[in-house]
């Protein structure tokens, strides 16, 4: 629990520092989600970009910065790359000292999925808030106190993207209501793996409190976690190319239909020997 709280403590302070919004997270025993958008690159007014600084570094090395270092920092806070390497190499630094261990701490490098619009975000969003039902952990997915869930549902989720946002509907509790029902109805089925699924009586608990059917809920999405990227054709042929002129994508295979078509999704890169 130690571990949890710290991890999310640490998310919640890096979304001050750089330009993006936290959709939601899901920190679990050996691994965690993390969904964010980040900001369309533009221009940040000095006081701003300081303000975002000062809290990674002390008074007196930011009164030492030149301007090349005010440049590098404004381009450096809207790259997801950078705030992953952040928040990762913090919480490691954090765990070697307080429980008196040295070496590597993450297993591997993160691993990134690229949205199309709100749509899949929304997908991935709830398949997150769900990991700790599919883990066993617990029955609703608000009782884990280790997703952005549950801190929606104590009302303390103001650093959190808002829902209306994501959602479209006004007021913060109808919003809410209603990504609760979305994850309600995706937790009720039970996947392939035979993952732990949202029990029915527990579901007709909820309902009773108004949720409404949503069929298309009803059905899951692949690739979230080994895919690279998800959405509608045009944007996966768009990203296709975009990898192949760096060099770093060759397959052959077309593009993983979801839901019928209504998504695609790409598999990780893989470069082949020539």
């Amino acid at each position: 629990a130690l571990c949890r709280k710290h991890m999310i403590e640490l998310i919640q302070l890096f979304s001050r520092v750089y330009c993006c919004k936290v959709l939601g997270f899901s920190v679990m025993g050996n691994h965690y989600h993390l969904v964010v958008r980040m900001d369309e690159k533009c221009a940040i007014d000095k006081a701003d970009l300081r303000k975002r600084a000062s809290i990674l570094y002390d008074a007196k090395i930011l009164d030492g910065w030149f301007e090349a270092n005010w440049k590098r920092f404004e381009e450096r806070v809207f790259d997801v790359s950078e705030l992953m390497r952040n928040l990762q190499a913090s919480m490691a630094r954090w765990f070697n000292y307080t429980f008196n261990r040295r070496g590597r701490f993450w297993a591997d490098r993160f691993k990134g999925t690229v949205f199309d619009d709100p749509k899949e975000a929304m997908e991935c969003l709830m398949y997150v808030e769900l990991n700790a039902v599919r883990a066993s952990l617990v029955e609703r997915p608000e009782d884990y106190d280790g997703c952005s869930l549950y801190y929606r549902e104590i009302k303390k989720d103001a650093w959190l993207m808002s829902l209306s946002d994501l959602t479209g509907i006004e007021g913060r509790t109808q919003a809410l209501r209603d990504f609760k029902a979305r994850v309600y109805y995706r937790g009720s089925v039970p996947t392939k793996e035979n993952q732990r699924a949202i029990p029915k009586k527990i579901l007709a608990e909820e309902e009773a409190r108004g949720f409404e059917a949503r069929g298309v809920f009803r059905k899951r999405i692949r690739h979230f976690v080994d895919g690279i990227a998800i959405g509608n054709r045009e944007f996966i042929i768009a990203q296709i190319e975009k990898l192949r002129e760096k060099g770093t994508y060759q397959r052959r295979r077309n593009p993983i239909e979801q839901m019928g078509g209504v998504y695609l999704s790409l598999r990780a890169q893989r470069v082949e020997a020539s």
